[in-house]
């Protein structure tokens, strides 16, 4: 279990573009995870909820935001610090929302490489794929790496989904 930290803001007046660019630049910067979702506010708005999840900071749980700055004994340069500046900065939103000590159970994570016969590319049919498993090394999911099948895929001229599933395919059978 992980202990981390939610952020989520409501937002009524910002583009698409923008909340893209405000998750782009999230993930960028040290969140785990960073989404929108549509939401309904009051008198029937249609709007958005900008999440971000991080680390928890330890020792960070009396920090106040005024004025976009930080009243509180945690370093400055925070991780969550700079997540919040960033929402704050690049979204319209007044206020942030903050939990903390959200528990996440995740599985055990590890990339292994394989070969693929599509060796006509910059990656030389090579692929990442990771492979997923309870602490008991039980595995239970594998997946390639997108950007990494697309390229091939791209370069090969054969279809993504036959990259993707190839490499998938190779991984299980080496676990």
């Amino acid at each position: 279990m992980h202990s981390l930290t939610h952020m989520q803001a409501n937002i009524d007046d910002a583009t698409p573009e923008l909340l893209a660019h405000a998750v782009d630049l999230l993930l960028k910067n040290g969140a785990i995870d960073a989404w929108v979702h549509p939401i309904v506010m009051k008198k029937g708005r249609p709007a958005h909820c900008l999440h971000c999840i991080c680390r928890c900071e330890v020792g960070n749980t009396d920090t106040e935001y005024v004025d976009g700055n930080q009243n509180s004994h945690a370093d400055v340069a925070s991780a969550e610090y700079c997540l919040l500046n960033i929402m704050f900065r690049h979204t319209t939103t007044l206020g942030i929302r903050i939990q903390r000590n959200i528990l996440r159970a995740a599985l055990k994570r590890r990339f292994i490489e394989v070969q693929l016969p599509y060796k006509d590319n910059i990656r030389g049919g090579k692929v990442d794929v990771k492979i997923s498993s309870l602490n008991s090394g039980e595995v239970v999911s594998v997946k390639a790496e997108f950007d990494q099948c697309k390229a091939v895929s791209l370069e090969s001229s054969i279809p993504l989904k036959i990259v993707s599933s190839v490499a998938e395919r190779m991984a299980w059978d080496f676990v």
